[in-house]
């Protein structure tokens, strides 16, 4: 039995595929089968069930996990201490963030926090609001940056300040001669939305139900890119996070418009799992991260 045998057997356990925990391992998938057979054959227990399309633990691979992911956590965190007390901080950092968070509101965050620690390594993802409490859930992310954060059970949430929403609008738009606008003036407009089911979608409905404004829905998206795309292809007006414009605004391809008789703001939290102790490099990545924030609001 060895930490190799271990860390593939949780990763299994988590993805419930051996070909993709082959290609997050950079090894080949039989590579993995024989790794698992072997730390069978030491237990002498079957680990998991495998048919053709399917793999799942067995009730004796149910049984160790929690044991394996706690003996990979302690030779981690003592590799990690080690590092560390040497002024060497390295390791790990799975994060998940929605697009409009993660691609506009982080990344001179990010930027700066790898300079700092350059033996850090960072693997950021773009995925759903749902999405990432499910792997936040499962272990398969340490943290996760969503808008509107949702009260779960086993989930921390953590305040990272908020963003600002704003209408956009193509430079030609007749709205895009005004230096902002009231919310009666996306009355009857055509509109580019986020897509249905998404936490900044629900919220900006809620708004237009409360007072009594209908839009044309042309096209819904759940990435901010093909969203923006939208509009500056003059299909459409939107309401998105204002950061998440500012390279098409300084090149003039969108107008942003503050929105002046209405406070249109969204709060960005930081989840964690609950009772899951951040070893060193997470704990370091978000108190930057957390101070970062504080400092731009």
């Amino acid at each position: 039995m060895n930490i190799t045998q271990l860390k593939l057997f949780r990763d299994i356990a988590r993805e419930l595929s051996f070909v993709k925990v082959a290609q997050q391992n950079h090894i080949t998938q039989p590579a993995v089968s024989v790794h698992i057979k072997k730390l069978e054959e030491v237990l002498g227990k079957k680990l998991f069930r495998r048919t053709p399309h399917n793999t799942q633990l067995t009730a004796d691979g149910e049984v160790i996990l929690d044991d394996v992911k706690e003996i990979l956590r302690l030779c981690e965190g003592l590799k990690i201490r080690s590092s560390y007390s040497q002024g060497i901080l390295e390791g790990n950092i799975r994060i998940a963030a929605i697009h409009s968070v993660g691609m506009y509101e982080i990344g001179d965050f990010l930027s700066s926090f790898m300079k700092l620690f350059p033996r850090v390594h960072i693997h950021l993802e773009y995925r759903r609001a749902d999405e990432i409490y499910r792997l936040l859930g499962k272990e398969v992310i340490d943290i996760g940056v969503v808008a509107y954060p949702e009260k779960r059970t086993n989930i921390k949430s953590t305040s990272c300040g908020e963003d600002v929403l704003v209408l956009i609008t193509h430079p030609e738009h007749k709205l895009a001669r005004r230096k902002s606008i009231l919310l009666k003036h996306v009355h009857n407009q055509a509109f580019i939305a986020f897509e249905s089911g998404i936490p900044t979608r629900e919220a900006i409905d809620g708004v237009f139900a409360e007072n009594k404004i209908i839009v044309d829905n042309r096209m819904s998206n759940d990435n901010i890119f093909t969203l923006k795309k939208a509009v500056e292809a003059g299909i459409g007006i939107s309401i998105v996070p204002s950061n998440s414009v500012n390279e098409e605004v300084q090149k003039g391809s969108l107008v942003r418009l503050p929105i002046r008789d209405i406070k249109l703001t969204r709060p960005i939290a930081l989840l964690q799992r609950k009772k899951h102790k951040p070893n060193k490099p997470l704990e370091i990545f978000i108190h930057h991260l957390l101070d970062f924030n504080s400092q731009r609001s």
